[in-house]
């Protein structure tokens, strides 16, 4: 990580946003063979180079943050949610999502999207090589993510402030569990050869979503993890979280 790893901007309508620089590097991404939990699309395992370093946020994107740029609260008066400015911004589909970063795009200032995959993943092991940045003990999970068995079976189901567990070694919150992010890609297989900075398949019918959330069973906020939805779906315990180019 480089000296300035944390830098807040402000998006249109005046919310602010505080963002983690990651640094380029490479990294073994999908999940070993032998990890537990593994799902099959995990893998096969391959080294991916990411060259151009990013922002990545360093929490999801808020309520606040969605209302103050885009003038909707699409999760008013919907199931399983706490409203709250500082609780992720959820019912928001990845068409949504591409909504609010043209909005953000609009002001001139700097580059915004989605993450890609690869870039998500990067970013959520943090040089780690473990099913979780924190290591490969499950009973610490409850430590670094709201899943289902501090949040569903706890009687908490909706998405939680964000920032209230331990954050991974590079400073980012809630890359496991609270809630299911949206990234840049369509989903496919991996392919096995070394890439650098992949944005996945070409076309396809369902966009990855990473991370997990609040309902989710601890295998699944594994960083390897991953999982798919139609472009247009909206769902509980789905949101995103914001990168930036310079």
């Amino acid at each position: 990580m480089s000296d300035d790893a944390g830098k807040m901007f402000t998006l249109p309508g005046g919310a602010t946003i505080e963002m983690v620089w990651v640094e380029p590097g490479t990294f073994a991404m999908g999940s070993a063979e032998s990890e537990a939990g593994r799902w099959e699309d995990e893998g096969p395992q391959h080294e991916v180079r990411i060259s151009r370093g990013f922002y990545l946020g360093k929490y999801t994107v808020t309520q606040a943050q969605w209302a103050q740029v885009m003038g909707t609260r699409p999760w008013e008066k919907q199931d399983f949610v706490l409203e709250n400015p500082d609780h992720p911004a959820v019912y928001v589909s990845w068409e949504d999502a591409q909504e609010f970063i043209g909005r953000v795009n609009g002001a001139g200032e700097g580059t915004w999207r989605l993450p890609s995959e690869a870039e998500w993943e990067y970013a959520c092991r943090a040089g780690t090589t473990t099913p979780w940045s924190f290591g490969a003990e499950e009973s610490r999970v409850g430590d670094h993510a709201w899943y289902r068995d501090n949040a569903w079976e706890a009687g908490a189901q909706y998405a939680h402030l964000v920032g209230t567990k331990q954050p991974n070694p590079w400073g980012l919150y809630d890359m496991h569990g609270n809630v299911w992010e949206w990234v840049q890609d369509w989903h496919g297989q991996y392919p096995k050869e070394a890439q650098t900075d992949p944005t996945g398949p070409e076309k396809g019918t369902i966009r990855v979503l990473r991370g997990s959330g609040y309902s989710s069973l601890a295998r699944a906020v594994r960083s390897g993890f991953r999982y798919g939805y139609t472009p247009a779906r909206r769902f509980h315990c789905i949101g995103f979280r914001l990168a930036r180019e310079e």
